[in-house]
């Protein structure tokens, strides 16, 4: 099969690649899952707060989140997800295309993003790390093309690009990192440091900041907090500061390989090989590292999926490197290997899970008949909505996301991580518990509330156990049965009227 006449047309190439993502990456998601995956919950729970700043991360995740959900229910939470790896592939391609890589380069360097797990199997899983990657790719592409252009508009693109990156996730400034380590490499980075542009981009970016800074301040640094215990384990022993790097050099590498096998295949079976200086390879190597770099000095334990937006320039580099575009249908047929494999793989794990097997995924739980029960509890006891709960992240967020309420959440009771409630306001509003006691309903070891939430009565004297909640687990076989604990804190003005 003749492929020229589809490859000289970019358009249509990165349109079929964008509706490949947009349809099967949204739709096969909703028909496997009846519950979104826990990070997904927790965006859409921190959402509906819409404050300018969580217990974990900045806003804009969490906003993103609120917002598609609002309009799509779940399908909008997975076609978020893909419009953000979409744009960035989009952004990629531009990127190729200044950086002087040929249409057909450039097109494979954005294919090749499909050969990396990152950006398929567990692409549906939207949070923090996915809306980073358009400001990563078009942040390099902007940043670019200011040190050769001198328009004020690439500088204050760059500066929205970053600032609007770190109102997502922190670790975003590090796309700085591979701009300054390409400007370095093609000779520009003098130049660039001595213009107003990158002051300018510095300017944009702190003040489209500012609003979540003064958040953090007054609520005592907590996302910092948090970043650091994330990463840090209860004890750093001096092995840590070379275990980490490594494990975390290894687990990249893993999720590289498919690719790095493809360009040594392609590399040998072409012999002549080019390395333009054009920035490319230190767009792809330096984010890596700069965490492995962070993690020999701190002791940390990066998290791998901290690594999302860092592979984005990848193909930019080892598509010329390799001559890629020598070996054509070699990556074609890679890319639709590896998208076969990942589609089967995630139908099978999660749309067989339920008869497969034993301990239900997350994404199997009864999302929507436990927060029907959860509100019958509730509207048997009181006439005013449902207006706080007290859970985990993901049982809240589940009551959160499902219920037409749409109650606030206390995480785990701990007001810290809370920040919008107090025990007063539970006092005088009501809430009910809830916690997961035994995936199997009949196993004799439960949870209780004393070991789940041991100062919850202490907090809430008047607090009520109530009978479990007795929830069968969705499309199983085997008639498994879950079982939720639940208990009531009644609303003062209830407590009034029965004294």
């Amino acid at each position: 099969m003749n492929l020229q006449p589809y490859l000289s047309r970019p358009s249509i190439v990165l349109t079929i690649w964008s509706l490949y993502h947009l349809i099967v990456w949204t739709l096969l998601p909703l028909a496997c899952n009846t519950c979104l995956p826990l990070d997904c919950i927790e965006a859409v729970m921190w959402g509906s707060e819409w404050q300018w700043g969580y217990d974990k991360h900045p806003p804009l995740s969490a906003w993103a989140a609120q917002l598609f959900a609002m309009a799509l229910g779940d399908a909008g939470v997975y076609l978020l997800s893909q419009l953000c790896i979409i744009s960035a592939g989009l952004g990629i391609y531009a990127l190729g295309k200044l950086l002087k890589l040929s249409t057909l380069q450039s097109l494979l360097a954005v294919l090749l993003l499909d050969t990396i797990y990152f950006y398929q199997f567990i692409s549906v899983e939207f949070n923090v790390n996915y809306l980073q990657l358009p400001f990563w790719a078009w942040g390099w592409y902007f940043g670019i093309r200011g040190s050769l252009q001198k328009n004020p508009i690439n500088w204050i693109a760059l500066g929205v690009c970053v600032g609007l990156g770190a109102l997502t996730k922190y670790i975003a400034v590090l796309l700085l990192i591979p701009l300054f380590a390409a400007w370095y490499r093609r000779g520009e980075l003098k130049e660039t440091l001595t213009s107003y542009g990158i002051y300018l981009a510095g300017m944009v970016s702190i003040l489209l900041f500012l609003p979540h800074f003064l958040w953090m301040k007054s609520n005592d640094w907590m996302t910092l907090t948090y970043g650091i215990r994330r990463g840090a384990s209860d004890e750093t022993f001096f092995w840590h500061h070379l275990w980490h790097p490594v494990e975390f050099i290894l687990s990249q590498f893993g999720i590289l390989l498919p690719l790095l096998l493809l360009c040594f295949l392609c590399r040998r079976k072409n012999r002549e090989t080019t390395s333009p200086r054009n920035g490319a390879k230190e767009l792809c190597l330096t984010a890596y590292a700069s965490i492995v770099i962070i993690s020999a000095l701190t002791g940390i334990s990066p998290v791998t999926m901290w690594a999302v937006p860092m592979p984005l320039a990848i193909g930019l580099w080892l598509v010329p490197a390799s001559q890629l575009e020598r070996s054509v249908k070699k990556c074609l047929w890679t890319v639709a290997a590896l998208s076969f494999v990942f589609t089967t793989a995630y139908a099978v794990t999660f749309g067989a899970g339920p008869v497969i097997r034993e301990r239900p995924h997350r994404v199997n739980y009864p999302g929507v008949a436990l927060v029907q029960a959860v509100e019958q509890t509730w509207n048997e006891r009181n006439e005013s909505p449902l207006f706080i709960v007290i859970a985990d992240e993901f049982l809240g967020g589940i009551v959160n996301h499902y219920s037409p309420d749409q109650p606030q959440v206390m995480i785990r009771a701990n007001l810290q991580r809370s920040r919008t409630l107090s025990d007063e306001l539970v006092s005088q509003q009501g809430a009910l518990v809830l916690w997961l006691k035994s995936r199997k309903a009949s196993d004799p070891h439960h949870a209780p509330l004393s070991r789940v939430y041991p100062d919850l009565e202490s907090r809430f004297p008047q607090l009520v156990s109530l009978p479990d909640l007795l929830i069968p687990w969705p499309r199983r076989t085997d008639q498994k049965i879950g079982r939720y604990g639940i208990a009531y804190i009644p609303p003062k003005k209830l407590e009034s009227a029965h004294d």
